[in-house]
């Protein structure tokens, strides 16, 4: 195993990493929601209003805790022979595959996402079920480098 910046990954023999990503900052934007509702229920003059400002502390507090680990955690990877997914801690989600079984990867942005640079990369296996891994940093850059490896693997031949 080879350290790649994102803790330690098995890499193949000759195998390089190309490019990498982490999921867009952009979910941080519900728990910093969350944030601002608790700070109405406890800085409410209400008294009857603060007494029940404990859920929207609770609220805030896992939201937070749920996005830092899914943060943390993330890793998008292009390597010269394989795409490497994985999002998650307690619902963990990936998806490696050899570059050579992706027909296709499609990228999905809205107009913030374009403004922002996140978006939804969507795999495309050949003979397989399509994978949806959604927000995600500089999506462009990865669906490009995927493109780029594709093509030195089709101009080096079988």
């Amino acid at each position: 195993m080879k350290p790649n910046g994102l803790g330690m990954l098995p890499l193949l023999s000759d195998e390089q990493i190309c490019f990498r990503t982490k999921k867009h900052v952009i979910i941080f934007l519900a728990p910093i929601g969350w944030t601002l509702i608790a700070l109405f229920f406890v800085l409410n003059p209400n008294p009857t209003v603060v007494k029940v400002s404990f859920a929207p502390i609770i609220a805030a507090v896992v939201i937070w805790i749920n996005q830092l680990l899914s943060y943390v955690t993330s890793a998008f990877i292009i390597t010269n022979k394989r795409v490497i997914l994985s999002e998650g801690f307690f619902f963990r989600h990936t998806n490696e595959m050899r570059l050579t079984t992706v027909s296709n990867i499609s990228m999905n942005q809205s107009l913030l996402g374009r403004l922002l640079n996140y978006g939804t990369l969507v795999i495309y296996p050949f003979g397989g079920n399509s994978d949806l891994f959604s927000d995600i940093a500089a999506p462009t850059t990865f669906q490009k480098q995927a493109q780029i490896q594709l093509d030195h693997i089709a101009r080096q031949g079988p």
